[in-house]
């Protein structure tokens, strides 16, 4: 038996148990090593890892991620683990051999069960770099991960999605896209992330508007009440193990093509979309043409496997779309162009993918119908219904939408005919400014790409945080141009 200590220590979600030396060694295991923890009512797997001032022997100490939300008692009994059979299998992988379905499904279950170390996961993504998964492999992990969660279904069909792989600051054209669908009468049971590496994802962007947290039973009731939602998928239990794969790759923004695909689909999967649309901007991420081609070819055969129909628009990204970078300000344009007004890159975007959803549910008129629904106010109508159902102010304006109050506005230093801006630095801004955490950080376009400004016009305005924020904005700012080096005044007459 061994006594438990509860450690006020987060793993960056790794279930971790801290042993002395003494008694790991004794039991014969060592750093990274499994041992199973069990007790009168229950059981768990933790990985191994050595300390001797804070647990002494006799002692194991536990992080948060493995009793806070669980009843463990003081005392527990302690054994040793042998490895997996699933880490021979990412063993396969990296030295290239291809692996059946049985195997990805052994090696998502115990990812799932915390039978693998976060190491060891690791490289079962990093896999995907010395050798690409095949189609099979990619169907076998999808399905894999949706079978790791639960699944939900809509009585009212079809049911449609839309997706974007991000990289492109202020792309928040979810809220409109859905809105306009749903009030054509489609279910868009929309599920969406929170930021990684952006200034706000759109989860981020609705929790301006709504509580974004459902248990699964809660979306299913708010979609056949509104028609649609716009929640958190992190907190469903939907496809739960893409969670800690997104994890994994975070550190060193392991990105592979295959865990992307698996990851996107095996959401829509979970929640019974049937016909899904992907936007793809080409800039950031993907780079080039020929490599957004083979990205949409793949989506398309991974649906078809699945039996969805996948949709894709390649879309130009490689500039900032919207006046507002960062949740408050990206919500802000999301209900000017709800209500009629807004930025028009964002209105027009917004249009073009709610057309291309539209006819994808059966809709000849699809761009007559997204611009007739959006101009009438139906749209407007549908997102107010949405905040409704999910608890928040369906009357909210943009008054109410508070911005940060320190403030740096920062100006053109010449005259420019068509502005094009630096993504990456205005990212960077976003973030230093406190976005996403506050949302009422971030930055503000006077002056949208390939519009002219003249010298001394203000250009961005950004709404930092706190002081030692707005500091760090305006030292970043010393360094580094948001502007890109663009085409000048020629001639005054």
């Amino acid at each position: 038996m061994f006594k438990v200590k509860k450690l006020n220590l987060e793993s960056g979600g790794t279930q971790s148990v801290i042993m002395s030396k003494q008694n790991a060694y004794g039991m014969n295991v060592n750093v990274a090593d499994r041992v199973e923890i069990f007790w009168n009512s229950g059981s768990l797997i933790a990985v191994v890892e050595l300390c001797e001032r804070t647990v002494p022997p006799g002692t194991v100490g536990l992080v948060k991620e493995v009793w806070e939300n669980r009843n463990i008692p003081d005392e527990v009994h302690v054994r040793s683990m042998p490895k997996p059979a699933s880490v021979g299998y990412i063993r396969e992988r990296l030295m290239g051999q291809p692996i059946t379905p049985e195997k990805i499904r052994e090696i998502v279950f115990d990812i799932m069960h915390n039978k693998l170390s976060s190491v060891e996961a690791a490289y079962f993504v990093a896999s995907a770099y010395v050798q690409r998964l095949s189609f099979g492999e990619e169907e076998a992990l999808t399905r894999a991960i949706v079978e790791a969660g639960e699944t939900l279904s809509f009585p009212k069909k079809p049911v449609l999605d839309k997706h974007c792989i991000g990289g492109v600051p202020g792309n928040r054209t979810t809220p409109i896209v859905v809105s306009i669908v749903a009030a054509a009468g489609f279910t868009v049971p929309k599920t969406s992330s929170r930021a990684i590496t952006s200034p706000a994802g759109t989860a981020d962007v609705m929790e301006v508007f709504s509580n974004i947290k459902f248990s699964n039973e809660d979306l299913v009731k708010i979609v056949n009440e509104a028609g649609a939602s716009l929640a958190w998928g992190g907190s469903l239990w939907l496809a739960p193990v893409d969670d800690i794969l997104l994890k994994l790759r975070y550190p060193l923004r392991l990105d592979p093509p295959s865990f992307l695909l698996a990851s996107i689909l095996a959401k829509k999967f979970a929640v019974g979309t049937e016909k899904l649309m992907i936007d793809i901007p080409m800039g950031k991420k993907v780079k080039d043409m020929a490599s957004a081609r083979e990205l949409a070819g793949r989506f398309k055969n991974l649906g078809s496997r699945l039996g969805m129909q996948v949709e894709v628009l390649i879309t130009d990204g490689k500039q900032p779309i919207g006046h507002g970078i960062g949740p408050v300000l990206e919500a802000r344009d999301v209900l000017e162009v709800l209500q009629g007004r807004g930025p028009s890159d964002l209105r027009e975007k917004s249009l073009l993918l709610a057309a291309k959803l539209l006819e994808m549910g059966g809709r000849p008129d699809s761009q007559q119908l997204a611009q007739q629904l959006l101009d009438s106010g139906q749209a407007y109508q549908k997102f107010k219904a949405i905040i409704k159902a999910q608890g928040g102010n369906p009357e909210v304006t943009l008054e109410d939408l508070v911005l940060c109050t320190q403030i740096h506005d920062l100006s053109a230093t010449e005259d420019m005919t068509s502005v094009q801006y630096d993504s990456e630095v205005l990212i960077q801004l976003t973030r230093m400014a406190g976005a996403p955490a506050i949302k009422g950080a971030g930055i503000y376009l006077h002056v949208l790409p390939g519009g002219a400004v003249k010298k001394g016009q203000k250009l961005i305005t950004v709404y930092a945080g706190d002081d030692t924020r707005l500091k760090t904005v305006q030292d970043y700012l010393e360094r580094h141009s948001p502007v890109l080096a663009c085409q000048r005044v020629l001639e005054s007459v």
